[in-house]
């Protein structure tokens, strides 16, 4: 009886929580990080998870980053601070470490659209 008990505890566990791996996203797909990107479009059909991960890809010659805006005003109005932090490797990964909202630009080609805003679920 406990075996069936334990057994029927690992299936309803699965039944609330179907697929707890981490997705991870390589933003912008094959086009990466870069000013002619309708992220808008990319982002749309997405969701995002506590523990998914963004992967900016760009090259490293031309002017982009990452930046992580401190908050909307910052993000809508394309400014560089304040910030969480800018990233210049050319393949930074940022993992999404809790629910909310992470706004994303590149400080050079923010206002040509080099921008994402993501809402983090739980």
């Amino acid at each position: 009886m406990a075996r069936i008990t334990a057994a029927l505890a690992v299936i309803a566990l699965f039944a609330v929580f179907p697929s707890m791996e981490a997705t991870q996203y390589i933003v912008g797909d094959d086009r990466g990080w870069s000013s002619n990107v309708d992220y808008y479009s990319w982002i749309a059909g997405k969701t995002f998870h506590v523990g998914d991960s963004l992967v900016f890809n760009y090259p490293t010659m031309m002017r982009h980053n990452v930046l992580v805006a401190a908050n909307s005003d910052v993000y809508d109005n394309c400014d560089a601070a304040p910030n969480y932090g800018i990233w210049t490797s050319g393949s930074d990964v940022f993992t999404l470490p809790t629910t909310g909202t992470y706004y994303f630009t590149c400080e050079y080609d923010c206002d040509l659209g080099q921008k994402i805003k993501v809402e983090v679920n739980s």
